[in-house]
């Protein structure tokens, strides 16, 4: 595997699992039930695509310190994540928000919000409160694990420094079964067990961490052990997540998506980018941001008239797919790409000190 920083690919696999999680809320959304073959719970395994986000992330944020061995500056770690993050966040988030505490709110969501419900999103901070994750726009809990995850980042170096990331991918993985496995009482024990939360999500941005020194270290897996180890945790995380067996799911998926990236990596990086989804891939932040609002919205208009379930599933990629592209596209020309470029520019995220990390 390559000892380097820049990575084919990366981009076309955002949009696909972007794709993936908007193909699954089409399903739940438009209510695609009657699918048959099994296919409504086929199509619901798409939400995990969101894992493979949080993996990519840990992979990309800790991949240039373990390249280097250079010092991570938290400062401008967290400066640069925030000028990249943030300002499309509350974007999309002022627009559902629009919706979510208006006379129309039923539109997008169960019942109207509250102050309180767009506080807590203000905030980041809404998986702490998993009744309001639903509240004004659901898909933005991810985004808050992230920056919690962020924030987190800076001290996963620390201790991996000291005790090495086996340490910390086996902690966080003990961690995670545990918490789902065991129900804890009362409110704090609900946001502990909940699987949009941090504690039990931490093993995934933990093994992107582990992707990226892998990578850096050019010590990967050989090439025909990485499509069976993909092909036998995806199917193992799949049993499981069909079969509503909780404890340990987020380390299943963990180790899918981890296997898909190092895949990405060392073989199918190249061509991905040689495709119309690399490109596509640089707006998957604002796709993901925007698309379920708007997918709901053209659901009251559209699905009332589409009786039949696979016209409707035809019809609502037809329809949906190409209003939130172009939406996304919009949003990331005028916000997400100037912040980001503004954010490179700015503030160098390495130290210029070098240290020795463990093995």
């Amino acid at each position: 595997m390559p000892r380097t920083n820049h990575v084919f690919g990366l981009d076309a696999l955002r949009i696909l699992a972007a794709l993936a999680v908007f193909v699954c809320h089409l399903a739940a959304y438009w209510g695609l039930e009657g699918l048959p073959l099994k296919l409504p719970e086929l199509l619901t395994i798409g939400a995990h695509g969101v894992d493979v986000f949080i993996v990519l992330s840990g992979f990309v944020l800790s991949l240039p310190v373990f390249a280097t061995g250079r010092d991570l500056a938290t400062g401008n770690f967290l400066r640069r994540r925030a000028t990249r993050i943030l300002p499309p966040y509350y974007v999309a988030l002022a627009f559902a928000a629009a919706i979510a505490l208006s006379p129309a709110a039923t539109w997008t969501v169960a019942e109207r919000a509250s102050l309180a419900d767009l506080g807590w999103h203000a905030v980041l901070l809404q998986t702490w409160t998993p009744s309001r994750l639903g509240t004004i726009n659901g898909s933005l809990w991810s985004v808050a694990l992230e920056v919690q995850l962020y924030l987190l980042l800076p001290l996963l170096i620390v201790i991996a420094k000291r005790w090495g990331l086996h340490a910390v991918v086996a902690g966080a993985a003990v961690l995670s079964v545990v918490l789902s496995a065991v129900d804890l009482p009362g409110a704090l024990g609900a946001a502990l067990n909940d699987e949009h939360n941090l504690p039990i999500r931490l093993i995934q941005f933990v093994a992107g961490m582990a992707c990226a020194r892998i990578v850096a270290a050019g010590r990967g897996p050989s090439r025909r052990f990485l499509w069976p180890g993909l092909v036998v945790s995806a199917l193992a995380a799949m049993g499981a997540t069909t079969v509503e067996f909780r404890v340990g799911q987020a380390v299943l998926w963990a180790l899918a998506a981890s296997f898909l990236l190092l895949l990405v990596v060392d073989q199918l990086g190249p061509a991905l980018a040689r495709t119309p989804l690399e490109k596509w891939g640089l707006g998957a932040y604002s796709f993901y941001l925007l698309h379920q609002p708007i997918m709901l919205i053209l659901g009251k208009v559209v699905r009332p008239h589409v009786a039949n379930d696979w016209l409707a599933l035809v019809v609502g990629v037809a329809v949906c797919l190409p209003v939130v592209s172009l939406a996304a596209w919009g949003m990331y020309l005028v916000i997400e790409r100037p912040v980001h470029r503004f954010g490179r520019a700015r503030y160098p995220v390495l130290q210029k000190a070098a240290t020795q990390l463990s093995q």
